[in-house]
């Protein structure tokens, strides 16, 4: 397909991943950073040009990708004018693009939905921080789809605990084939000025929400009850 989407509608700080093919892509950080919504347009360019993709998107509850991950592309298509380019299945949270691709939607608690698809080459975990380490190998062993494409996982989420298995299996020591990105608020430009003030009033509020959501560096919450915000 001859679409042609220009690098401005890309946050400069992702540009440099746009054509990335490692296995594995780590893009974490703080709140707006407009992490989740690179992967998701990176996701249709990718769905638009590239034949032999069957993108799998991922969280821990099926359901939460209605709001979430299948709305962020499902606006994407709109705003790009591209919509008569897909085939979209709305009660099951499929989109087939007119070049064959597929992208699909579920979760790690549809056990027996994720058995049924085969194929997969593409891989996007959103709120990474939700699943465990036999989540993601379970995933990791699905992945084995034939394309002329590397095959990848792609995770994005917040830093909330440096307790977690993401830490200690990416981070603490080096993985080959792997990026690791970090981005915070402050690398959107797309981003409201009121929202950046919610972000800096945290200083004033809760360091450790600060911490992790304006900063986007690792935190220990112990018992809080907290949210992502990407």
């Amino acid at each position: 397909m001859g679409i042609k989407v220009h690098a401005r509608i890309f946050n400069k700080t992702f540009r440099p991943h746009l054509d990335d093919r490692s296995r594995y892509e780590i893009f974490y950080g703080g709140a707006g950073s407009g992490k989740s919504m690179f992967v998701a347009q990176r996701l249709v360019l990718r769905a638009m040009k590239e034949k032999g993709h069957k993108f799998l998107v991922v969280r821990k509850v099926a359901k939460t990708n209605r709001h979430s991950t299948f709305a962020l592309i499902m606006g994407i298509l709109r705003s790009w004018k591209v919509l008569g380019l897909f085939k979209v299945n709305k009660s099951d949270m499929e989109i087939g693009c007119l070049n064959g691709n597929q992208i699909i939607f579920t979760g790690l608690d549809d056990v027996e939905k994720l058995k049924s698809i085969a194929g997969i080459t593409d891989i996007w975990v959103e709120e990474a921080s939700e699943i465990t380490q036999e989540d993601f190998q379970q995933l990791d062993l699905r992945l084995r789809g034939k394309t002329p494409w590397p095959l990848q996982i792609t995770m994005t989420f917040n830093p909330v605990s440096a307790l977690s298995w993401l830490k200690s299996f990416f981070f603490d020591v080096p993985k080959d084939n792997c990026i690791i990105h970090k981005s915070t608020y402050k690398d959107n430009r797309f981003l409201d000025d009121e929202y950046k003030k919610v972000i800096e009033d945290l200083k004033n509020q809760d360091h450790t929400y600060y911490q992790i959501y304006g900063l986007g560096e690792w935190g220990v919450l112990g018992n809080l009850v907290f949210h992502n915000y990407v």
